[in-house]
């Protein structure tokens, strides 16, 4: 029976639509990905003119038509100051009706560089940054996460991790002094496997590593040593809201402040609760690193300042400090931390 005419007209007229939709959105994915293309550009051209070194291979397009891609290839970049990443692939990626939320993927294998003083290689199964940018397509927050990484560097055993994420989100427009946050960050870190002296009773396994804080006063929109050391110079802080790691044994939850000393060398001070100290102070004895006797005093002062936390656990407080590179409990120094690799920039220094 032959189709009536009024139906074979509606279905030319519904594929007519189809493909002026298709035509309409194959040039909208085509104008974003050149704008995209573009953007790259003039950001390496502005980079460059201020003495960054900035190398990527030819860009390609793809993933039409459900996401709008370039992919950047090997990628090297590094500053004036020595501060160097370099990637095996960087691809950016937007997905196709959400242009405020590009993605951008950083390859499998980085090296890192703080001038001469640092050296490192990072390996990774994948590394991604989800990126949103508002109206008027300034960044507002970044989420890094990461699978399986492995850190290198001379001198010193392979750091490593099954799950490493960061969440960073700017909170306020730019303030000039350091009682409002300017940003609240998330750290969340799992199965960190770290070298250590074969001599120490320790798991080399970290469990669960989580940091959650709010970063007080604004850090200048400069290069970054000079922004750290600016910002820590008009008494920038950061509040750690919640520092939770868990190292069998050893179980801690703290709270407290994080800052800079003018060498921009780590000043920390917590209020610490810890559990599992019971079993640290048993393994000092096996290892003989503490005497019997002494842990026997030990163990009793310890159970008479612990109290029960919610569950009944016996818990622990107290400070827990880093100050002129020395990690304290209470009073106590506990050992000497390495210093971090970063030469303050001096009068007249070149930007870093």
């Amino acid at each position: 029976m032959p189709m009536p005419v009024r139906f074979r007209l509606a279905a030319l007229i519904a594929a007519f639509l189809a493909l002026a939709g298709c035509g309409g959105y194959t040039a909208y994915w085509f104008h974003v990905a050149g704008q995209l293309r573009k953007g790259i550009e003039d950001f390496a051209a502005s980079r460059r003119a201020d003495g960054w070194h900035l190398d990527y291979g030819p860009v390609a397009l793809f993933g039409f038509p459900g996401q709008i891609g370039l992919d950047l290839g090997a990628l090297n970049l590094s500053t004036p100051s020595g501060l160097a990443w370099s990637s095996d692939g960087v691809r950016l990626r937007l997905p196709g009706l959400d242009p405020m939320g590009p993605v951008l993927d950083l390859g499998t294998s980085h090296t890192l560089a703080m001038g001469n003083e640092w050296r490192g290689i990072v390996t990774t199964t994948g590394a991604t940054v989800r990126l949103r940018v508002d109206g008027d397509g300034d960044l507002h927050d970044f989420a890094f996460e990461a699978g399986r990484l492995a850190l290198e560097q001379p001198g010193a055993g392979p750091l490593t991790a099954e799950r490493l994420a960061i969440r960073y989100e700017w909170l306020n427009p730019p303030d000039p002094g350091h009682e409002k946050p300017s940003a609240g960050f998330a750290l969340n870190a799992q199965g960190v496997e770290m070298g250590l002296p074969a001599d120490l009773p320790f798991n080399r396994r970290l469990d669960l590593v989580r940091v959650e804080g709010r970063i007080m006063g604004t850090i200048p929109d400069t290069a970054p040593l000079s922004a750290l050391a600016a910002w820590s110079n008009a008494g920038g802080t950061v509040e750690l809201d919640k520092l939770a790691v868990d190292w069998a044994p050893l179980s801690l939850e703290a709270d407290g402040t994080f800052a800079f000393d003018p060498m921009l060398q780590p000043l920390i001070a917590t209020t610490a609760r810890i559990r599992g100290w019971k079993e640290v102070v048993s393994r000092l004895v096996e290892a003989k690193l503490m005497e019997p006797g002494m842990a026997s005093a030990a163990e009793i002062l310890l159970a008479i300042l612990a109290r029960p936390d919610p569950q009944g656990r016996p818990t622990l407080t107290l400070s827990v400090t880093v100050q002129d590179g020395d990690l304290y409990a209470g009073q106590v120094k506990l050992l000497r931390l390495p210093p971090l690799p970063i030469t303050p920039p001096g009068p007249g220094a070149p930007p870093p």
